[in-house]
């Protein structure tokens, strides 16, 4: 049995240590407040201090690390399995992002004019691409997926609508990442925003008429 981590964990380990390192990096370059929220427009509108930004850059990536890594532990059908290459692809996405984020709010910190610049834009489309990855092929479990009262009915269901519902998020943040590049924070923020609402509501309707449609199937046999 080879118990040495998998490529996939060893860099979501990286990913977990990279928001710490760059924060231990620039420390003294620091201002007293560290944006952490940002508009549409990605002016910011919510500071932390100093003091206690660790709690961002640190704890929010290793306790993003941690959920993850007990989830399948705590499924009592242990239908998610930490094992699957998939699902370590799905905890890198999370944690990386989560550290990206952090590291990003460091780096405004330092360069304020950034924050009307694409790079939260193409953050949060790198997300989505990870997210989306994930679903695509998602095994019925109770943590991780897109659940609705049809998809909890029937297997076939669950599996058509994160098929199509893992596309749409990977589409999502494909066009993210490609605005982020090519527009200001403001249009690529708004546009990111509609397309994953609009994924996530194309999704939940997709259920019902997915599950309707197998129900009149099975009335006619």
């Amino acid at each position: 049995m080879n118990s040495k981590p998998s490529l996939w964990t060893m860099l979501t380990i990286g990913a977990l240590l990279a928001a710490p390192a760059y924060l231990a990096l620039v420390w003294p370059q620091l201002p007293a407040q560290i944006p952490t929220h940002f508009d549409a427009a990605g002016q910011a509108n919510g500071f932390t201090a100093k003091a206690d930004i660790w709690r961002l850059c640190v704890a929010l990536p290793l306790g993003t690390f941690v959920l993850l890594t007990a989830l399948p532990y705590l499924d009592p059908k242990k239908r998610l399995n930490s094992g699957r290459v998939n699902y370590q692809k799905l905890r890198l996405a999370l944690v990386a992002g989560m550290s990206g984020l952090s590291a990003y709010c460091l780096y405004v910190s330092l360069h304020p004019g950034a924050a009307t610049q694409g790079g939260l834009t193409i953050l949060l489309g790198m997300l989505f691409l990870g997210l989306g990855n994930y679903l695509t092929t998602v095994q019925p479990n109770y943590f991780v997926v897109i659940r609705t009262p049809w998809t909890l009915e029937s297997p076939v269901v669950w599996a058509r609508t994160n098929r199509l519902g893992g596309r749409l998020f990977f589409l999502a943040g494909l066009v993210g990442v490609g605005l982020g590049f090519t527009t200001k924070a403001e249009l690529g923020n708004t546009i990111m925003v509609g397309l994953v609402i609009g994924a996530a509501a194309a999704a939940w309707a997709y259920s019902y008429f997915a599950y309707r449609q197998e129900v009149r199937a099975a009335e006619l046999t």
